[in-house]
């Protein structure tokens, strides 16, 4: 779920303006998580034509479990 999060974390437009959807999620992990907590560090990339990057790292107390993406399409809301 953490690797999915990554772009509703990091939305960088309005989202009263803005319907941005993932059309894809790739997730690569270094290690399962320990323990209960995990810290989602993510950021949003917009390309020039309706199209976008969403980049999430994932950390539990340990350090750096993995990376996800996401491919997103991004359109103004009708």
């Amino acid at each position: 779920m953490a690797a999915d999060s990554g772009n509703g974390i990091s939305a960088v437009l309005d989202f009263k303006r803005y319907v941005f959807v993932n059309s894809d999620l790739t997730v690569n992990l270094l290690r399962a998580p320990a323990g209960e907590w995990i810290c989602i560090e993510a950021c949003t990339l917009l390309g020039p034509s309706a199209n976008g990057l969403a980049e999430a790292r994932i950390y539990d107390e340990q350090g750096l479990v993995g990376r996800s993406t996401q491919s997103l399409v991004v359109r103004p809301r009708e």
